[in-house]
């Protein structure tokens, strides 16, 4: 069922790029016929490098404004726990048996290897000295990864990592419920809630214009204009306006606040 959702996904985008493409190729040519083999070659090669580039491109994944919400409100709650060591023990021996509760972290001991789950509960920002710490705690275990979870993380972390042996991956409080809480399907009690005033930014804003719910209005309003422009070759509104609706459906379509994650293996 997925892979035939993910083939009438596929098969909407090159639609839509397709229309795109041959709206403006039918106002410069006479020949339906020609526009429309060229806007198909058009459309694989697009397809094509989109998947190629989609492909390398390793994107964080995005989450829905409730579930940011709920990110913050849970940091908030471990952070203020007596014991959030404990609720991480549980989280890691859903799937780990031989996890182990120490001072600072968690230890969860695979065949050949050793993983290390390092909670650092505070409001700041994570930094290098930060990460210097942590690796001097962990230097006496002789472990293969290190995983972080912290509030928020300086950028020239995610670089200064790279010199140290030991990997070492840092998430966020939302990389930490996208990747660890949802894939382990384990979720702290929130018992203090963010009580801040949440202003409505333009990326939140953009996210609720274009997002897939919207894409079948914007194709449907494309159509109209998109119709007559097959036979009147010489109005270039019909092209611009079309166009512009297309282009806004596919990235509403696109739209990486609703792109599904990739599972990935953190512990």
């Amino acid at each position: 069922m997925k892979k035939v959702l993910f083939c009438l996904q596929i098969l909407l985008k090159s639609i839509l790029i397709f229309s795109i493409v041959f709206i403006w190729l039918r106002f410069f040519l006479s020949s339906i016929w020609l526009s429309g083999l060229i806007a198909f070659g058009v459309t694989l090669i697009l397809e094509f490098a989109s998947f190629f580039l989609q492909k390398r491109k390793n994107n964080k994944t995005s989450l829905k404004l409730k579930e940011k919400t709920d990110a913050e409100n849970m940091f908030l709650s471990l952070a203020s726990h007596k014991d959030p060591l404990t609720f991480f023990l549980n989280l890691a021996k859903t799937r780990h048996a031989n996890s182990v509760k120490e001072k600072e972290n968690i230890l969860i001991s695979h065949a050949s290897r050793n993983v290390v789950l390092f909670p650092f509960l505070k409001v700041k920002s994570l930094t290098q000295d930060d990460i210097l710490t942590i690796s001097k705690i962990v230097a006496k275990r002789k472990v293969e990864r290190i995983v972080v979870l912290c509030n928020n993380y300086e950028k020239d972390c995610l670089s200064f990592v790279k010199n140290f042996n030991t990997s070492i991956l840092i998430l966020d409080k939302y990389e930490t419920y996208s990747l660890l809480y949802r894939e382990y399907d384990f979720y702290p009690e929130i018992t203090l809630e963010n009580k801040q005033e949440n202003k409505l930014k333009i990326k939140d804003l953009i996210a609720f214009s274009f997002n897939k719910a919207r894409t079948k209005g914007y194709v449907l309003s494309a159509l109209i204009l998109i119709l007559p422009s097959l036979f009147i070759r010489q109005n270039l509104y019909y092209c611009i306006v079309g166009s512009i609706l297309l282009i806004f459906a596919l990235i509403s379509f696109i739209n990486p606040k609703f792109n599904n994650k990739k599972n990935q293996t953190i512990l």
